[in-house]
């Protein structure tokens, strides 16, 4: 075969440069195809074009009326007073916010774990038509809550999947149940639920969780059929401050409903647990304008950076290197009456021991992380404090040894420290006491007298040695002077 010879394709074959061309061609062919088929499909018939925009007005006109359907009206807040936790603070105590045995309101209704008392609650129901057969019929109760329940519906954070027959029949188990449990406390009678004293514990505790709310007016209208129009104030002074006010510092006898709307037990609750200068606006309701709002925000503003950004106290045992002590208050108005003397350099905190509800402590804090934006947030700023303070082991023994925690109660620093909102949302109350407490730890001479007590007077063998190194410096200068003396004047 010569140089210039091909070979001949084999019969029936084809060459690689055309079976190469064939694969292009097809390639190509394909692209054309599906770039005919996209174009086919962006292009709309005029039949199609009618279509969608028939579609597009039927689905604008389906959530019109769901925009319609909602209640209140455009730009009109909603009167929201009872809402679920959230955040790290739910998942780190979820035991703190949900009911342990009974359910109030929708949040937790038909958990497997609180059926039991569903029971109970029909019981209670007919105990309390038993009490006014005749003026307080079943169906003056059942009248009430249909009423009750638009209004009511408003008042949970979040949609409830109740049909309205449900909703009210919820909102008279629940609300019959609270009143005859503080009426059988009241009458002192036998009950195997108040007679055993871990079950009542645990449904006062669930009566006050931030989740497990009624609105209060449901309450009061509810008594007001069993009672036969004994009011409110008779409700709130005569029948719930003689248990609401057992963990506070305000007295039964004294004890007055805030002023406004009481929105549900916990905010009654919350009212009494500060003593009356500590309360800011206790109706429950943001309680400032727009204009005051905008006032306070340029207030703000106009405070140096170091204020404005949310900080910490620092921990006990940096506070007492730089001279600060800490005293168990004694007869403190409240748990949050904590006070900082400026010329002894003592932070005085009641005593933790006094308040071990923990549940009722977790949801004064969130009740008060609800309210409004601008509200002074007393039991969360104190809560802030605590974790703040009692940072770590060292901080805790000295907390202790200063009577602020009880002995062998090392579980309350954690608890204060996963309780603990972050401190860009709280409204801190203790702001002042705060640079009271910051110019007193940036002076050196506090700094210094700490340091000394704290080498040499801490214990009576240093104090001892100490007073004896003072006593020897002093004779030896006496020496020295009487030594000298003569030189000088020796007459």
């Amino acid at each position: 075969m010569g140089p210039t010879d091909r070979p001949e394709p084999a019969a029936g074959g084809e060459s690689i440069a055309d079976e190469g061309s064939t694969v292009v061609k097809e390639c190509c062919a394909d692209e054309d195809a599906a770039m005919d088929e996209m174009s086919a499909c962006v292009q709309r018939r005029p039949g199609e074009e009618e279509c969608a925009d028939a579609e597009a007005d039927e689905m604008a006109a389906s959530m019109q009326r769901r925009v319609d359907a909602l209640p209140g009206k455009a730009h009109e807040s909603e009167p929201f007073t009872i809402f679920r936790v959230a955040g790290p603070m739910r998942d780190r105590n979820r035991h703190l916010y949900e009911p342990q045995m009974v359910s109030v309101g929708p949040f937790h209704r038909g958990a497997a774990r609180l059926r039991a008392m569903e029971e109970h609650k029909w019981r209670y129901l007919r105990d309390l038509l038993a009490r006014n057969p005749g003026d307080a019929p079943l169906a003056a109760y059942a009248r009430a809550a249909r009423e009750l329940e638009p209004t009511a519906r408003r008042r949970y954070a979040e949609p409830v999947p109740l049909a309205a027959r449900e909703f009210a029949e919820m909102l008279l188990l629940d609300g019959c149940f609270i009143i005859e449990f503080f009426l059988k406390g009241e009458d002192r009678a036998a009950d195997a639920l108040i007679d055993a004293a871990w079950a009542m514990q645990n449904v006062y505790n669930d009566l006050f969780l931030l989740e497990n709310q009624l609105p209060f007016f449901v309450v009061e209208r509810f008594y007001d059929i069993a009672t036969g129009g004994l009011g409110r104030d008779y409700l709130v002074t005569n029948l719930l401050a003689k248990y609401l006010t057992m963990d506070t510092p305000q007295d039964a006898a004294t004890a007055r409903p805030p002023d406004g709307e009481i929105l549900h037990l916990l905010h009654l609750y919350y009212h009494w647990f500060l003593p009356p200068e500590d309360r800011t606006n206790d109706s429950g309701g943001s309680g400032t304008s727009s204009k005051e709002e905008d006032e306070a925000w340029d207030e703000w503003l106009a405070k140096p950076v170091h204020e404005r950004v949310p900080w910490l106290m620092p921990p006990a045992t940096e506070l007492q290197d730089a001279g600060v002590t800490f005293r168990a208050k004694r007869s403190p108005r409240s748990l949050v009456d904590v006070t900082f003397s400026r010329r002894e350099g003592a932070l005085e905190i009641p005593t933790v021991g006094s308040y071990t509800n923990r549940a009722m402590l977790a949801n004064l804090v969130a009740y008060e992380q609800s309210r409004g934006r601008w509200e002074l947030q007393r039991v969360a700023s104190y809560v802030l404090l605590m974790a703040s303070v009692a940072d770590g082991r060292r901080d805790v023994e000295l907390l202790q040894r200063a009577g602020v925690l009880a002995r062998g109660d090392d579980e309350t620093a954690a608890f204060y420290a996963h309780l603990c909102p972050p401190p860009e949302s709280v409204n801190n109350c203790y702001d002042e006491l705060y640079r009271h407490v910051r110019e007193y730890r940036g002076r050196s001479w506090n700094r210094h007298r700490a340091v000394l007590v704290h080498d040499y007077f801490s214990n009576p063998w240093t104090s001892m040695s100490a007073a004896a190194a003072v006593l020897l410096l002093v004779l030896t200068v006496v020496q020295t002077v009487y030594t000298v003396l003569p030189y000088y004047h020796p007459s």
